[in-house]
């Protein structure tokens, strides 16, 4: 329930080897590409020294300048393959397993794909032309069909001497465009149809030849698109449709025939061209990862993340196809700031689903402390309290089974945040908004939620519940600025060590003059006062505390303004922060009372039926809009009150490279 440690990699291996390390690197699909670290090792003295043990003085230089082509050549032939594919029905797949035990390279590749090119491409490209004609013909018919008269002799009007014709169609609201422009437009323009199944009208448009090319520019501005009616399609509307039947009748006799012949060897070629795209795919990421790699006369360096798990069996999987080359490591702690690593979660079952939430907001850096398993409990929690009931929550519950079969992390998402409203279900006592005076039988540890005696229970329980999160939000903040060495703002900001005291001061401060709790106001008054003394002074405390000269950069003026500013800011902070909780109870409340207005409509029929469709109804608004905003509500309060306490998410996500992502 953290960030995984991680190591910076350089490889430093002989060029005649970047081919078959970039494959087993790839392959792993652990290796997260550096592009910054070129200050974090210095290289000169020990390429030198790696030169001269592997004897590598005379092998031939890399050419950069065929990556460019390389990567042309594979995607086309790539492209060549899916287009073959998809003519025979075949679903490309990459198998890892198969191109990290097959030894069938690039050059084989192409022999295979000539062959298949030559054998079962021209077929396939002539299918393909086929299915295009009879789309297009069925395009032509469905839009002719549409002609209202199916005796408009299409031919006397192109035998006409002083006038040209287009056959087009219109969406709506160019038709009213057209309409408007009616004195600017030297042409005939008739409605012929209307297409039944898209939002346009057919129309034909005369006008004199003179006038062409004023008519196109016009016609243009209103995206007119027109018909194209192959020259061999001739008559009226009903001629055409037999003669685009015959036709497509044809060319179906005609892919029949093809097809049965490509379906013979279908099994075979299917085999054949998986093989083939899974290596131009890898031989394509290859050369994309060569593009960033630094390359030496005889050799190349690699600068690689690698998860501390991961270090042996890279070092391994490279050792397996060649012993030119070198490792060394350091620490993403040794590095400092030199270069910023890149984090991955890692959480546990229950955590995972979560992550989302985080991510929508950032991505914690290497060095902060992971907000997800912190969330995770109190997001769940505080939806429980402000959405509690036993049957709304299983109906969230089976909803997330449902949506976790196509989308799995909200799915699992759903089903936390359900089954916390059940547990909180049980303990107010309440099924589908019924309470326990309803249903004698529910348990319930609360008793009726809009009792007078227990309204007062629920606000405090949501106060109390954000001085806890928010306290502990305080400690997640000053353990991530310590961490980055952020003296300043972790021990006297904000957010840091005194930044806390003005907080529980304030709290205790509010305690005493409410008189909860009969203690003097005045020592919870005097550590705020000198709270925020010590906070606008945070400046020059840290710089008396390390030893540094001057107290205070820049303007001394300009800096106390902005800090009076600033305390002034974290006063209202201070009580927003507080006073934001009110609402997780409040919601708890507001969610009692939604449903018993539902409860006093229905108890205003005597018909049952009528009765248990009011309440079905209510139930309904507040699983979706109720429940809706309480989950936007559980977002602001993660967000605004807690994620600005301690959270930065100005993190890279660790991104492996993948042949698929």
């Amino acid at each position: 329930m953290a960030i995984e440690k991680m190591a910076l990699l350089q490889i430093v291996g002989s060029l005649d080897k970047i081919h078959p390390i970039l494959k087993e690197l790839i392959i792993s699909e652990n290796v997260h590409l550096n592009s910054e670290s070129n200050n974090a090792y210095s290289n000169n003295y020990f390429v030198h020294e790696f030169e001269s043990e592997t004897n590598l003085i005379g092998t031939t230089p890399f050419n950069l300048l065929d990556f460019d082509k390389i990567l042309i050549e594979c995607k086309k032939d790539i492209l060549t393959i899916e287009n073959i594919c998809s003519v025979l029905d075949i679903n490309l797949k990459i198998d890892i397993k198969t191109l990290s035990s097959s030894n069938y390279d690039i050059n084989e590749v192409r022999i295979d794909l000539k062959n298949i090119i030559s054998s079962i491409g021209e077929k396939a490209e002539k299918i393909k032309k086929i299915k295009k004609e009879i789309s297009d013909l069925l395009n032509y018919k469905e839009k002719i069909s549409c002609i209202y008269d199916q005796n408009l002799n299409m031919d006397k009007i192109t035998d006409l001497n002083y006038f040209e014709y287009e056959i087009g169609t219109l969406s709506t609201e160019n038709k009213w465009r057209i309409k408007k422009n009616y004195e600017n437009l030297s042409a005939i323009v008739l409605r012929i149809g209307i297409i039944k199944s898209s939002v346009e009208d057919m129309y034909i448009i005369i006008y004199p030849k003179q006038f062409k090319e004023e008519t196109n520019n016009l016609l243009k501005s209103l995206s007119w698109n027109q018909l194209q009616i192959p020259k061999s399609i001739r008559g009226t509307p009903t001629e055409m449709i037999k003669q685009i039947n015959n036709t497509i009748s044809q060319l179906n006799t005609e892919l029949e025939e093809l097809s049965k012949i490509l379906e013979v060897d279908k099994e075979e070629n299917k085999y054949i061209l998986n093989k083939i795209y899974n290596v131009l795919k890898l031989e394509e990421k290859i050369t994309e990862v060569e593009k960033s790699v630094d390359f030496g006369d005889n050799l190349f360096i690699l600068n690689i993340w690698v998860s501390d798990k991961e270090k042996k069996n890279i070092e391994e999987s490279v050792g397996r196809v060649t012993n030119k080359f070198i490792i060394t490591e350091k620490s993403a702690n040794e590095l400092g700031k030199q270069v910023k690593p890149p984090t991955k979660l890692k959480n546990n079952w229950f955590n995972k689903p979560f992550e989302i939430i985080v991510k929508m907001y950032g991505l914690p850096s290497y060095h902060e402390i992971d907000p997800t398993p912190f969330l995770a409990l109190t997001y769940t929690l505080i939806f429980g309290i402000m959405f509690g009931d036993i049957g709304q929550g299983l109906v969230y519950f089976l909803a997330g089974v449902f949506i976790s079969r196509k989308n799995d992390s909200v799915g699992q998402l759903l089903m936390r945040l359900g089954g916390s409203s059940i547990l909180f279900g049980f303990i107010y006592g309440s099924l589908f908004g019924l309470e326990k005076h309803e249903l004698p039988w529910l348990p319930s540890l609360v008793g009726k939620v809009l009792d007078p005696k227990t309204i007062p229970s629920i606000l405090l329980t949501g106060v109390i519940v954000g001085i806890i999160v928010l306290t502990i939000s305080y400690i997640f903040g000053i353990v991530n600025h310590l961490r980055k060495g952020d003296v300043e703002e972790g021990i006297f900001g904000k957010n840091g060590v005194i930044g806390y005291l003005f907080f529980i001061s304030l709290i205790l401060a509010v305690i005493c003059i409410t008189k909860i709790i009969k203690l003097s106001v005045t020592v919870p008054i005097l550590i705020m006062i000198i709270s925020l003394v010590i906070m606008i002074l945070k400046e020059p405390l840290t710089n008396i505390l390390l030893k540094k000269k001057p107290l205070i950069h820049g303007n001394a003026g300009s800096y106390f303004t902005e800090s009076i500013f600033e305390c002034v800011e974290t006063i209202l902070n201070a009580l927003s922060n507080a006073i934001s909780f009110i609402r997780v109870g409040a919601f708890a409340l507001n969610h009692a009372g939604l449903f018993l207005a539902f409860l006093v409509m229905s108890d205003l029929t005597t018909n049952i039926v009528l009765k248990i469709f009011i309440l079905i109804i209510g139930n309904i608004l507040i699983l979706t809009l109720e429940g809706l905003i309480v989950f936007i509500q559980g977002l602001r309060l993660q967000y605004y009150e807690m994620f600005s306490k301690y959270f930065s998410g100005d993190g890279i996500e660790f991104d492996p490279i993948k042949l698929i992502k």
